[in-house]
Formats: C-alpha cells, structure tokens, sequence
C-alpha cells in the first residue's frame, strides 16, 4: 500500500526548511569509506542495519545515489534478499542456494573398523613402531566404506526400550519394517527361493475402458478395475522407484482412455511369469503364479531365512550404497559424513580396541590429543646410563625436541644424507586381502604364530626410523658413524625411550628425577636400627621381659606373661558329641 502524503506543516511560510544545511550528512555505511572513522552514532545500529537505539525506524532514507531506500515492509524489498527471521527476531543473512543442509539422523548410528581392515592396519602399525595421532588413525578407516561397519539403532524414549529394526536375511541390510525387509529380498534375490520362467498365457479378459500410467516413468499399470492391479501397481513401485513415498506415487498415476493404448496393454499381458520353487518339501507346491503367492508362502514357511529383527542391525559399511532411499541410509550417510570431518566417535570405538591389542593409547598436550603406538613409553632417570653413544644421542634429542630424524645426520655427526619422508600410513587393498587370507582357514600352526603376532607389541622387522641415504660417497669411518647412529636410534625407539611421530619428528622427554625417600620409611629403618643395636653401656632387655607390643619390661607385664604362657599350656576343653 503506498504511504499516504505528510500534512502540510502549520508553521509559518517564511519558516521554511533549508535542504542545504543536511548536504553535510553521510547516511552511508562507515565501511564505504576507508578514511572516515567511526562516529559514536554508530552505536545505535547493529548487525550493519538501520536500527537507531531510540524512535522509530525512518522508512524511505536517502542514500548516497539519490533517491530514498526502500521501506523493509514495502514490496519491493525482497524477503529473499533480506533472509528468514530468526528466533531472536532478527534477519539471518541469506542462505547460500549451494549450501548444503545435513540430515539429521531419526535412529542411532555408530561406526567400526572392519576386521580385516583393522588387522592390517595393526600390521601396518607395529612394523613402523611410529606414534600416529587416534584421529589420524579413524580418517584412515573412514576414507572407504569397505573399511568399516554400520551399527544402527532406534533412538529409545526415556524409561523404554528401543524399538526393533528389521534385516533382511539376504544381504542383511537394516530396515525400519518387515514389510520393508520381505520387498526387498523379494527384488534382489528372488532367486535363491524360486526359478523364474517366462510363460505365454491368456490375455486378460474384460471390459477394460481405461489403463493407468505412472506419471513418473510412464510404464503402463494395468485397468484399475484388473484383479491383479493392486500388485503391478506395488511391484512396479518397489522395483522402478525410488526417493519418492508409496503415496506421492500413488497420486502421479495417469488414466489414460485411448483404445490403442488399451490394446498395447493387453498384449503386453500375454507373457507370464511362473515361480518355481527350489529346495521343495513333500507336500509343497511346485510353483506360483503371483508374486503374492510367492510372498505368502515365503512368509509362511521360509520367514527365518527371509527376514529377522533385532534391537540393533549390524551390517558392513560398502553396503551403504544397496539400501533403498529412506530414513535409514540417509541418517548413516549423514553420520558418515560427519564422522569423516571430525570423527569423534569413531576414534573411540577404535580406542578399546586398539589397547586390547596391547598399544598404548596416551594423550598429550593441553588440548589432550590422543596418540597410539605399539611400543610402550619409557622415561629415563637422571640416574640411569647407557653405553656412551646411545647416552649422547639421547641427551641430544632431549636438547632438540621436534627434530627430523632425516635431519639428525646432519645435525648430530655432520653427514649430509637424503631428504626422505617416512610413508603414509596406508592400509592397502593388499593387506586386506592378505588378512582376510589368514582369517580364512587357519592351521594349527599358522593359529599359534597368528597369537604370537597379537601378543606382540613390536613386529621383529620393524623399521623404527628413516633410512638414511648419503648424498656424498663416505669414508669407511663416516659410514660406521652413520650405522651405529641409525642402530642406536632405532634402539631407543623400539625401546621406548625416544617417540617417532608419523611425520618423521623424534621426541624425547627430559629426564626424571630420582624419586625422593619416604620420610616415614627412613625412621622406621631407624627405629630399627636402634632396637636392634644397643647403645654402648646400657645392657639389652631380655626376651622373657619383653611382651607384645611393649618396648619396657614391668612386674604387671611379666605377671601377664604368665598368665598368658600358662592359658596357652591348659588343654582344650573336649567337643561334645553329636
């Protein structure tokens, strides 16, 4: 609605307003100009708005091109221009079309390490004997789907158990339904109940004065008034579509009048399908004709090896793909998704794991990042020594933590060697593939030495730090040096003295201070000693003065001595007989 014209004011006509006086006013925002600074006024606005700390908000201002802005309320500002409002009353910034919104999961989603997966990265790990951050660990896991599993759940209301979930047999994929569950083992493996046979029949007699189409792919359905439309209509949905609800499907479906139409359906109609049924028991039908028939039959006498349920629905991580558009495989994509940028979650299902593998898992640093390595740490005394070259080079990683250990040659003895990175930690298809070998059929013999690697925390050929390679040729007396570098380096790693991180850095903690005596033990010792030995002059008490838990002998205490000696010599009293 256009505003309505302002009253002519009642003040006199030589009173008029002079426009000159406001040419010195910038209603320009104060980022348009670099040199101005902030007024004071600027407090009164927020969020870059027009919004004065007192009166009512001017509508039509002018701006620096001429003109007047429009009103927030008038038609021409866009609401999409301005954003929704927010719960605070204010307006968002507008959303980016391009952004994209996460789905927020109806059901409980956790990850796992698949088994093969993790048992090559447990290889993988024990044979660099490198210190790799738990997160770093989870990314690796979570970068392909065939290297974890899906653990899904009903989220349960306070005080009650949470709803069961239904699997299909067949694949065992998670569905909230068994009605879910039955149509798709009934799509994907029908085959292993029945065989199919393709069988000409009569075409379906009638008066059909119409067909239905579906609006989405433009298969013909059948006549609505067909006795067996109800299950091309279900069959087709199950089999053609997919991301839209059984309803909205429903709605789309076209009637079509046209005679020619008609006839093509009816030819359409004269191929079959018959069911044979496979593994028969006496008494059973050899074949069907509907898919209904199939389905009640399946239910009836083969339910356990189509459909199950249970609380919580595992199931392996490739076969995320394979489930059809639902709730469901949106909240794990969603939570995948998540769990990849920060996996949190993951890293934790990982944690127990890996210690029950006997690597150590610490944290370090104020932000408590978690490490993971297969050797144990180890921290050095003061007072503890080693032979003279492991004993300097660790005092010199302790005056140069963070160091590269392809820079210690250089640093420490003077050779310049090669710039070389240590590997990525990786977990190869052929490590899986190996695992997955071994966890097959094992022997006896394979069984035994697959338990000592488990106990194991250290692989016998791991290699503990970078190789070093020399960009000059060296003299005999460089190359022990560099040798005896190198074996005393990967000793104190495999050992636990010195940490190597995953991107090559060595770290050593300071060394520990001898643990102080306890005060307490010290004069316990001495009181000892003092009892024990007597001074010089002063003659020992004897043993027949001395009673528990005295230190001086008195008349009172050695009459309670003999009383106590001549108790102990009385004779039991007899037990009565029962």
């Amino acid at each position: 609605m256009a505003e309505q014209p302002a009253k002519k004011p009642s003040e006199s006509p030589k009173e008029v307003l002079d426009l000159n006086s406001l040419s010195g006013l910038d209603f320009g925002p104060n980022w348009a100009d670099g040199s101005q600074k902030k007024s004071s006024s600027s407090k009164g606005f927020r969020d870059g708005g027009n919004r004065h700390s007192g009166g009512a908000r001017p509508s039509g201002k002018p701006d620096r091109r001429g003109g007047s802005r429009p009103n927030r309320g008038s038609p021409s500002h866009s609401k999409k221009d301005e954003g929704e409002p927010s719960r605070h009353g204010r307006r968002n910034a507008p959303r980016s079309p391009d952004r994209e919104q996460l789905f927020e999961p109806t059901l409980k989603v956790d990850l796992y390490p698949q088994d093969e997966a993790f048992e090559a990265l447990v290889k993988r790990l024990r044979s660099t004997v490198r210190t790799y951050q738990l997160f770093e660990i989870a990314h690796l896991l979570l970068e392909k789907p065939e290297r974890f599993v899906v653990l899904v759940t009903n989220f349960a209301a306070k005080g009650a158990a949470a709803a069961p979930l239904y699997f299909s047999v067949p694949g065992h994929l998670p569905f909230e339904t068994e009605e879910a569950a039955v149509a798709y083992v009934l799509k994907e493996h029908l085959e292993l109940f029945f065989e199919v046979e393709a069988v000409e029949v009569e075409a379906p007699k009638g008066n059909f004065q119409m067909v239905n189409r579906c609006g989405m792919t433009g298969a013909l359905l059948g006549p609505p008034n067909y006795h067996r439309y109800q299950e091309f209509a279900q069959k087709h949905y199950n089999e053609k579509i997919n991301g839209t609800s059984y309803e909205k499907f429903i709605s789309k479906i076209e009637t079509v009048k046209d005679p020619e139409v008609i006839e093509v359906w009816t030819e359409s109609m004269k191929q079959g399908f018959r069911y044979v049924l496979k593994d028969r028991s006496e008494g059973e039908p050899e074949h069907f004709e509907t898919l209904d028939a199939v389905k009640h039959f399946l239910l009836q006498n083969r339910k356990d090896k189509v459909v199950g349920s249970g609380e919580s629905i595992r199931f392996a991580g490739r076969d995320i793909s394979k489930l059809p558009d639902g709730d469901i495989r949106k909240s794990v994509e969603a939570y995948v998704l998540q769990q990849q940028k920060f996996p949190l979650d993951a890293a934790n299902n990982i944690r127990g794991r890996l210690r029950r593998h006997k690597f150590t898992v610490y944290k370090k640093g104020s932000k408590g990042v978690s490490f993971v390595c297969a050797v144990k740490r180890k921290f050095r005394e003061s007072g503890t020594l080693f032979t003279d070259s492991v004993q300097a080079l660790i005092e010199f990683i302790e005056k140069n933590p963070e160091i590269a250990a392809s820079k210690l040659p250089k640093e420490y003895i003077g050779i310049d060697t090669e710039k070389q990175r240590p590997d990525k930690l990786v977990v190869s298809e052929e490590d899986i593939a190996a695992a997955k070998e071994a966890a097959a059929v094992p022997e006896e013999a394979d069984q035994a030495e697959t338990t000592v690697a488990q106990s194991s925390e250290v692989a016998p050929d791991a290699k503990a730090s970078t190789e070093a390679t020399p960009k000059d040729s060296l003299s005999n007396d460089e190359m022990k040096r560099l040798n005896l570098l190198m074996s005393d380096l990967r000793w104190l790693i495999v050992e636990g003295y010195v940490t190597e991180y995953g991107d090559g850095r060595l770290f050593a903690a300071p060394p520990m201070p001898e643990p102080k005596k306890d005060k307490k033990i010290e004069a316990g010792a001495n009181k000892e000693t003092v009892a024990t030995e007597p001074m010089p002059g002063i003659e020992p008490p004897t043993d027949s003065s001395v009673t528990e838990g005295s230190a001086v002998a008195d008349e009172k205490n050695d009459s309670t001595t003999e009383q106590l000696k001549s108790l102990e010599n009385e004779p039991e009293p007899e037990q009565p007989k029962e």
